[in-house]
């Protein structure tokens, strides 16, 4: 079966493809990372919040990058918070 969707061009320079995919990679380990952190705060309110303003910062960048069609949250009040942030 023939995909109606062109391939993604191919990066020619390997380094820099491996470059790429360690900041991207980054990228989402920080976001996990900012989540559990955000879900585990009880003590501190002005810490959650700070931690929930750079996880919905980050997401409008996860999501233009298309990380958000091709997986999903788990974590309902956290997908909901996400999903708001649109």
């Amino acid at each position: 079966m023939t995909s109606l969707h062109p391939r993604p061009a191919l990066v020619d320079n390997a380094n820099v493809a491996a470059a790429d995919a360690y900041a991207a990679l980054s990228w989402v380990e920080q976001f996990v990372e900012l989540a559990r952190l955000a879900i585990d705060e009880d003590d501190d309110e002005a810490l959650r919040r700070r931690y929930e303003d750079e996880l919905l910062r980050r997401a409008v960048y996860l999501r233009a990058a298309g990380l958000f069609d091709v997986m999903q949250i788990r974590h309902p009040a956290l997908r909901a918070m996400v999903a708001d942030a649109r």
